[in-house]
């Protein structure tokens, strides 16, 4: 499974065009001057309308890792390791977690140069 970024701005455009639907809806039902009787036209057109913005935008989410956020949510699993990755993964693609300034390497990786030039100090002093 792949997540694609350039689907992400189809999804917030639905999930957009969703919320003004209902927001237009909702005015025309509340500003409506019918009492205790049918359904203006406009408001349902807008019902319907919301319907195939709700549909396109539940079917862009799933195309969006959706199913992956449910399965993770169901099974309890990492969705980053059913995507196949690492959390901790360093940009050159390897495994573990990349020092933060002023934290030691980890065991095994030379210490980084000292600014200024000068060499860091042997480990157990002297």
């Amino acid at each position: 499974m792949t997540i694609d970024p350039s689907l992400d701005k189809w999804v917030w455009i639905a999930a957009a065009a969703f919320l003004a639907l209902l927001g237009v809806r909702a005015y025309l039902v509340e500003t409506g001057r019918r009492q205790l009787g049918g359904t203006p036209t406009k408001v349902k057109a807008l019902t319907v309308a919301s319907g195939v913005a709700l549909s396109a935008l539940v079917v862009l989410f799933m195309m969006q890792a959706g199913t992956l956020l449910v399965q993770s949510l169901i099974t309890g699993s990492d969705p980053i390791a059913l995507l196949g990755g690492t959390d901790n993964q360093l940009p050159n693609g390897q495994g573990g977690q990349a020092p933060h300034d002023g934290q030691a390497p980890a065991a095994g990786q030379p210490a980084a140069p000292a600014p200024g030039g000068a060499a860091p100090a042997a480990p157990g002093g002297g």
